[in-house]
């Protein structure tokens, strides 16, 4: 009798405990549940930036080159390398017997370079109507092949481009067109640097003919040597000049923020991207400069690209051309934006994901935010938390039916060791005696 009461007893026992169990954890239970969340913080606003650190150099914003096509038309170099130079000084003295020849050659380059800007001008304006015109998707095949002269290093040198558009498929604004449209303004500021030069010979006197600086600037070499003579000037406006890796290159716009740590110059200089070029570096030495600091390797040696970065203020002489400096590009900035830790977001895709934040009555909200960038182990948001909300990290809240109640620890402020150790026994005793 007994053991069938003790057996009665445990079945009841164990239904009731599986009952009880059921009623508070099961799929359908409506019994209200609190749950621990250990971490927990408050949300507040903060500017968050995201930097790329870069070495630079100092290089001037443009330069000049004057050439001489012989020795006998030259009598003398009246500077040298190093001298400050202003707009309409006199670089070297010209033979009189042998100037109306030189002349002549000035002239004739002025009218090449003014024919080859108006063809330049007039296909940059044609790539230009042809990109803008370009619909995103068409009704048929086509493919068009055009060929522009006067790109390059070689005055003969074709631009050749083929773009095949397909059924249904969009072809991007800076696709195909965005390299020619790149070539044809970088061929169009040099000549426009060749033409002033060009300008200013022939603008001199006649009476005694001289080799002139079109512009202010310093004087950085003279070939005095091989034919043609010539003689390279720095004009006094300096920026800074660095390179992109093909990596980087999807990251730094025109216009963005730069701040510069220049040697001999207290503060930072703030400068501007000016210009982010598409075509690969050319050798200079400044590329070789560059490539000497950072000792990079990659496997494609090519995919260097140059940045020009412009100051806001001009610089003093206290910056000398190829001076190394230290650039830090902003790449993204969050103005009054909130930041959690780094995996307190849940199901995000790098633009979107979702956060648990304590509402009023003490249970928690799934928030979708959106995300600007990561940094430093924390995620910038750009919406979907305010100021003064209480953000939480929890993830069992994943299995939890509804929104149970949360209890947390109570915030508790360490004291610090520094104070105490520097406040004297007096106030200790007065405290306890104040109790």
């Amino acid at each position: 009798m007994n053991r069938f009461f003790f057996i009665g007893l445990s079945i009841a026992v164990v239904a009731f405990l599986t009952s009880n169990f059921l009623l508070l954890f099961g799929e359908k239970s409506i019994i209200s549940k609190e749950l621990y969340v250990s971490e927990y913080e408050q949300a507040y606003t903060h500017t968050y930036t995201e930097t790329l650190p870069k070495e630079a150099l100092t290089a001037p914003q443009d330069t000049m080159e004057i050439y001489v096509q012989d020795h006998e038309a030259l009598e003398q170099w009246l500077v040298k390398e190093g001298d400050a130079v202003t707009a309409g000084a006199e670089l070297a003295r010209l033979n009189e017997s042998e100037s109306e020849d030189q002349r002549a050659i000035w002239q004739s380059e002025q009218s090449a370079l003014q024919a080859e800007r108006s063809e330049v001008q007039s296909t940059l304006q044609e790539l230009t109507q042809a990109r803008s015109s370009q619909d995103s998707s068409v009704n048929e095949n086509s493919n068009t092949s055009s060929s522009y002269p006067g790109f390059g290093e070689d005055m003969e040198q074709e631009l050749r481009m083929d773009v095949n558009v397909s059924v249904g498929v969009e072809v991007p604004e800076d696709g195909a067109y965005a390299s020619g449209i790149a070539q044809a303004q970088q061929r169009l500021a040099a000549i426009d640097s060749e033409l002033a030069v060009v300008e200013a010979q022939l603008a001199q006197s006649q009476e005694n003919p001289a080799l002139i600086s079109p512009v202010d600037g310093t004087v950085a070499s003279i070939n005095r040597d091989s034919a043609p003579l010539s003689i390279e000037i720095y004009n006094t406006e300096r920026e800074f000049v660095t390179y992109l890796l093909e990596d980087e290159w999807h990251e730094v716009e025109q216009a963005d923020r730069v701040l510069i740590q220049a040697p001999g110059i207290e503060g930072a200089i703030v400068g501007t991207v000016r210009s982010v070029s598409e075509m690969p570096a050319e050798e200079s030495q400044w590329f070789e400069a560059y490539r000497d600091l950072g000792r990079i390797e990659q496997n494609n040696p090519i995919a260097f690209y140059e940045v020009r970065i412009a100051p806001e203020a001009p610089l003093q002489d206290t910056v000398p051309y190829g001076s190394n400096v230290n650039a830090e590009i902003t790449l993204n900035e969050a103005q009054d934006a909130i930041a959690l830790r780094d995996g307190w977001i849940y199901d995000d895709d790098d633009t979107q994901g979702t956060t648990y934040t304590l509402n009023i009555d003490g249970r928690p909200n799934t928030v979708p935010v959106e995300i600007a960038f990561a940094q430093h182990g924390r995620v910038v948001l750009t919406s979907g938390m305010q100021a003064g909300e209480i953000a939480i990290n929890e993830e069992q809240l994943h299995d939890y039916p509804g929104r149970p109640r949360i209890f947390m620890p109570f915030p508790s402020l360490a004291p610090d060791f520094t104070y105490a150790k520097n406040t004297e026994w007096r106030a200790y005793v007065e405290y306890l005696l104040a109790r």
